[in-house]
């Protein structure tokens, strides 16, 4: 291979050798890392952090919110614009600008400009997520690009479940600041690797315009396709019932069922281990059954687990708690490439463009709503099970009546 990658072009992913097939896995699953970097390590020092600002839990909580706010506007905003500017620079640009708000936050002097600053940290972890995404659909298209998105998750998935356990022991031992000083110097080797490797895969003759005019077309182009629309308003309410889940846990597994920092963190790993393998196994699924209708399958799992959390609150064991979240975790991760796949079929051309609203629509509701996390109990699990089974319904629906599964043609 001839390194460094600035200046070349790659237009199709069967013209990467295998070394440069590593390389991209490598380095876009790192990028697509940034979202579960910048969530799962802080969970278990929330009560920590809390104490440290003089505050209450319901303001740490806001930072969540922040975050996922971050995340809709990064995706809303780098999205068309890599599509005309490519994707090398502006993944180099976020990346930096990770690194950055990330060491800012260690110095912040009240929750007010932490919060601010985790909102930046949302913003260019979400950026670097959909231009990774992008790059794949410049690449790939139907079963391979599902292939790929399964091998960069080999990557990205590492973080949900390394980041809790490192999360808890760096609170629990030296402080909730070392996490983001680790996080940091991720970024920062993130960046070296993208800089050295990452091939532009966006040739100029095929950007669109920058003017917000032609930004505003691309968007109608991916507005105007039910399927698409379908599928980000599934996606969209998914994650938000995954945000459920991300909000209400620490509390009720370390304040209610009594787990110390450590032993939370191992359970929250246990469960990202679940979605690692949801990966997998929803990537290879699709190639014995058609894809929609697996989501279709996936919606009413969702829906069950909600129920489940409902009926077994009288219990008010922790074991049974885990496992139900453990299989929402093994079914959200099914999920991923199906979704990916279907919606970016029909948009090759504006890529960038359809990554970003599929997250941007993922986060704006998940931001929406977690406004009324916060009122969520934690004393059991009811309140987090009858969000979660009603949030699968909604989705479900969308699903079934704005995408149409039976429209949806099966890919190859």
């Amino acid at each position: 291979m001839n390194y460094p990658a600035k200046n070349r072009i790659i237009r199709d992913g069967e013209h990467l050798t295998r070394k440069q097939t590593l390389a991209f896995v490598f380095i876009l699953g790192g990028a697509m890392s940034l979202i579960p970097f910048t969530v799962d390590p802080f969970l278990p020092s929330f009560p920590a952090i809390a104490d440290y600002f003089g505050t209450d839990n319901r303001q740490i909580q806001l930072s969540l919110t922040a975050v996922t706010v971050g995340f809709a506007l990064g995706q809303l905003i780098i999205g068309p614009l890599s599509d005309a500017y490519g994707r090398r620079r502006p993944l180099l640009a976020v990346t930096g600008l990770f690194v950055v708000s990330t060491v800012m936050v260690v110095f912040s002097p009240n929750a007010e400009v932490f919060i601010l600053l985790r909102l930046l940290m949302g913003m260019s972890a979400a950026a670097a997520t959909v231009i990774a995404q992008a790059i794949i659909r410049d690449l790939f298209s139907g079963m391979a690009q599902m292939r790929m998105l399964a091998r960069t998750f080999l990557i990205q998935g590492l973080a949900p479940i390394i980041g809790p356990l490192v999360g808890a022991a760096a609170s629990e031992y030296s402080g909730w600041q070392t996490i983001f000083w680790i996080m940091a110097v991720l970024g920062l080797l993130l960046l070296l690797g993208n800089h050295r490797y990452l091939i532009e895969t966006l040739p100029v003759e095929k950007r669109r315009s920058s003017t917000p005019r032609a930004l505003l077309r691309g968007y109608r182009r991916v507005l105007r396709d039910r399927i698409y629309v379908g599928l980000a308003l599934f996606a969209g309410l998914q994650v938000s019932a995954l945000f459920v889940y991300l909000n209400t846990v620490p509390f009720l597994y370390q304040d209610t069922f009594g787990l110390s920092e450590g032993q939370f963190g191992l359970a929250f790993a246990m469960n990202a281990v679940m979605a690692w393998t949801g990966v997998q196994l929803g990537s290879r699924l699709p190639k014995l059954f058609p894809a929609q209708w697996l989501l279709v399958f996936y919606g009413f799992v969702g829906v069950s687990i909600g129920s489940g959390l409902m009926m077994t609150t009288d219990l008010g064991e922790f074991w049974v708690a885990q496992i139900f979240f453990a299989l929402m975790l093994l079914n959200f991760g099914s999920t991923i490439t199906s979704i990916q796949t279907i919606a970016l079929l029909k948009h090759g051309e504006e890529a960038g463009t359809a990554a970003g609203l599929l997250g941007v629509s993922n986060f704006t509701f998940s931001s929406v709503l977690s406004l009324f996390y916060g009122l969520i109990s934690t004393n059991n699990t009811f309140g987090a099970g009858f969000t979660i089974a009603g949030l699968y319904a909604l989705a479900l629906a969308a699903l079934v009546f704005v995408a149409r599964p039976n429209k949806i043609e099966r890919f190859s």
